[in-house]
């Protein structure tokens, strides 16, 4: 993605899209099931669909979120999602 700096001028932000949610024990709970985290670099997720949490990279899901909220500043993305399914106990 290209972002006009000044005139003349472009900014890149590298932007991913991610189709599961890799929380490594950085989520804090807002109410209920609705949780947040604080991710590093500019993420791009599907809203109001479901996607896999993962605690690790490369490890089994322990659940499913629906993301509700995408917002993104100073190299990282901030979420709130609804945790919609739990395969286990913490």
């Amino acid at each position: 993605m290209n972002l006009k700096k000044n005139a003349g001028e472009t900014m890149q932000m590298p932007i991913t899209m991610q189709t599961n949610l890799v929380t490594l024990g950085k989520e804090s709970r807002l109410e209920g099931n609705r949780f947040q985290i604080f991710l590093d670099g500019y993420k791009l997720f599907i809203l109001d669909h479901p996607v896999p949490v993962l605690k690790k990279e490369n490890s089994s899901p322990v659940g499913k979120a629906v993301i509700k909220e995408v917002a993104w500043k100073e190299d990282s993305t901030h979420l709130v999602y609804e945790l919609i399914d739990l395969h286990g106990v913490n």
